[in-house]
């Protein structure tokens, strides 16, 4: 196969690793360093053409296709073991027109890259607070981002995308080409092929009013009660997260506060600076810190760092999503926390607004009624698959299933086919149709993947999913 591989090289603009390569072992790396795979090639991308190449020669091998944009997934889907990995991350173009309030994004963007390029026009589309997390996973599995209260999710404002089908044809999918397609393709899209385009539609940002607001452990649960109570008033052009950690030593926080466990709040006011006293005061009683003030966008998004070496960090986090955060359901993880170690934290974050008002099955992401995600975090390093950091987080999100709409597709660990029902609900037999159209063998199946008909299943109700 070395020789069909030195071939392909020959046809592209981009290039081809191999294991004998010395780039191979730093490029067949994910950010969560839990996932150790080696595929068989590694083809870098840097056009559409490349993409055609690539996806002809595993057709004549029959070889699984993992795709990458960022690899940030927490499954590690932007690998794969003895298949071929497509790196699409040097293809980095944007386009934004700021008149019509289109950007046209390539595969390989970062959402810091992106929303540089929107906010030099005041413009953005609603996205995540890391600026190293690729646009196009976090777009095909739905997107939610502080933004989507007021705008809806990521792939709410995707209004057409260029696909590379395994067959090699370039497709342009909208709401009026091909519908049912873009329908799956915003929230399951990496189940029927590659996305070599994205079109968003952006809105006027000019900044925003955040920072963080911390307190002690024993404020954590009156800080979520008052939290849940402030986003059932909230309007839509404000939105928050909370982080129940063990804090580390970030400089804006107070000292008694690091290394200790505590509640940090995130809140965030898009509205008239001036209105911001206002909006987010009820949320800041009692607060040890309060860096609250306007900022740039861009600045907003690089406000968290990330952690220190964190692609030699393991990682097992996953978000359910909520209906509601009822108190029951808080003081269970609560309890969980307290009797976890330092490496097993929790971040509750705001949904509802925009994202709810969308029509039910507007798009393939089912649980627009959840009003908050709950992610339950283990990272660590050291041993990949240390049982001590791994058990509170599967215990954490296995007390969920009782209150759970569904996971949320960017954040599902686990790959039993359980789970990518309960992601996509209602909409799977659906999917399911457009899996068997688009991929009947399951060559692209790196993903939440959408089993072919030959398993086709009604989704499972909840009592069989615990």
């Amino acid at each position: 196969m070395r020789e069909l591989f030195s071939a392909l090289q020959h046809t592209l603009e981009g290039d081809v690793l191999l294991p004998q390569h010395a780039e191979y072992e730093a490029a067949r790396r994910v950010r969560n360093a839990r996932i150790d795979h080696r595929p068989a090639a590694i083809v870098r991308c840097a056009s559409v053409q490349d993409i055609q190449h690539a996806l002809q020669l595993a057709a004549s091998q029959q070889l699984p296709i993992a795709l990458r944009g960022g690899g940030a997934h927490v499954a590690g889907y932007g690998t794969c073991q003895d298949g071929l990995v497509l790196d699409l991350s040097r293809m980095k173009q944007i386009s934004v027109d700021p008149v019509t309030r289109l950007a046209q994004v390539a595969p390989g963007v970062t959402w810091g890259e992106l929303d540089a390029a929107t906010q030099a026009h005041g413009l953005a589309v609603p996205g995540p607070r890391n600026p190293t997390i690729g646009i196009a996973g976090h777009t095909l599995g739905g997107g939610v981002g502080d933004l989507s209260r007021q705008f809806g999710l990521t792939s709410d404002n995707l209004v057409s995308c260029e696909l590379v089908t395994l067959s090699g044809d370039v497709l342009e999918v909208n709401s009026q080409r091909d519908a049912e397609l873009f329908w799956g393709l915003r929230g399951a899209g990496a189940n029927f092929g590659v996305v070599s385009r994205f079109t968003f539609q952006l809105h006027p940002v000019e900044g925003v009013v955040a920072g963080v607001l911390a307190w002690p452990a024993q404020d954590i649960p009156e800080v979520l009660r008052r939290a849940r109570s402030w986003l059932a008033q909230a309007p839509d052009q404000a939105s928050l997260i909370a982080l129940v950690w063990t804090a580390p030593p970030l400089p804006f926080l107070p000292e008694v506060l690091h290394f200790e466990r505590s509640i940090m709040l995130i809140p965030t006011w898009f509205g008239a600076p001036e209105e911001a006293d206002r909006v987010l005061a009820p949320l800041k009683v009692g607060a040890l810190c309060d860096t609250l003030q306007p900022m740039r966008y861009v600045d907003y998004q690089r406000l968290l760092p990330s952690a220190p070496h964190y692609q030699q960090q393991h990682v097992y986090n996953r978000g359910e999503l909520l209906r509601e955060l009822d108190d029951v359901t808080l003081e269970g993880l609560l309890a969980l926390f307290r009797r976890s170690g330092p490496n097993f934290s929790l971040v509750f974050g705001a949904l509802g607004g925009a994202i709810a008002r969308a029509p039910a099955g507007a798009t393939a992401f089912a649980h627009r009624d959840a009003n908050w995600f709950v992610e339950v975090c283990a990272q660590w390093y050291g041993e990949p698959n240390n049982p001590a950091m791994l058990a509170p987080a599967i215990e954490a999100w296995q007390q969920l299933q009782t209150v759970s709409c569904g996971p949320y597709a960017n954040l599902l660990p686990d790959h039993e086919p359980r789970w990518a029902q309960a992601t996509y609900g209602s909409g799977w037999s659906r999917l399911a149709a457009l899996k068997q159209r688009f991929d009947p063998t399951n060559r692209l199946r790196f993903n939440v993947n959408i089993s072919p008909p030959s398993s086709l299943m009604t989704a499972p109700g909840k009592e069989d999913l615990t």
